[in-house]
């Protein structure tokens, strides 16, 4: 199921995209401006996305096994592609348009992107990240993988551990219990994850401090 959010900026500013195992569709509109369609692929560390005030962004996030067969994942790591957008006010995917939705209905683009076959759910992909026992070996898997999804299942579970570390560290549990719980090695890979793929230290995710660019 795809995640929906919606933001509204009211001054300019800078946040940070953290890796996250999805992907995303973007609709961004600044000012009076046209609204501007952007698919963007997973990334593996943290990215500063700058805003300026009035600027509205929809964004629909979908799982890895999740995908656009005329536009992988493997094509889209650690960047964006533009869908053009017509004098109507529509989208182009591929051959096909349909109209840039709003928050309340944009389930029902997702449900008419995969009824008109843009969208597809990758069954090796899904399989995979469920525990499944599959057979390919583990190669092709890897290749599969980075071809549908744009990174491995190593690193996709390494990006779900450190988010379930960064809960279980702003529950108030020790770094060296979470480590231990989640199967680090030990504190210092803890910390070395973190910081490489969350953009901070277990402290600083205990504290509540957010994410900077710095």
């Amino acid at each position: 199921m795809a995640k929906i959010r919606r933001v509204r900026h009211r001054a300019d500013g800078c946040e940070m995209a953290l890796p996250d195992g999805s992907w995303d569709l973007l609709f961004i509109r600044r000012g009076d401006g046209p609204a501007m369609v952007i698919q963007t692929g997973q990334i593996t560390a943290p990215l500063v996305v700058e805003s300026r005030a009035g600027d509205e962004i929809l964004s629909i996030a979908f799982r890895p096994e999740v995908y656009m067969p005329h536009l992988p994942g493997r094509l889209l790591v650690s960047q964006g592609v533009p869908c053009p957008v017509d004098a109507a006010g529509r989208f182009h995917i591929g051959q096909e348009r349909f109209e840039i939705p709003s928050f309340d209905n944009a389930e029902h683009l997702v449900a008419a992107l995969a009824r008109r076959g843009v969208l597809e759910r990758d069954p090796v992909v899904m399989r995979t990240l469920q525990g499944a026992r599959q057979r390919l070996d583990e190669r092709s898997i890897q290749r599969h993988f980075a071809e549908v999804a744009g990174l491995g299942p190593k690193a996709l579970q390494q990006i779900a551990r450190a988010h379930e570390a960064a809960a279980l560290l702003r529950r108030g549990l020790p770094a060296s219990h979470v480590a231990a719980e989640l199967g680090f090695t030990d504190q210092a890979h803890l910390s070395h994850s973190l910081k490489r793929l969350l953009g901070q230290t277990p402290r600083e995710i205990a504290k509540g401090v957010p994410p900077t660019s710095g």
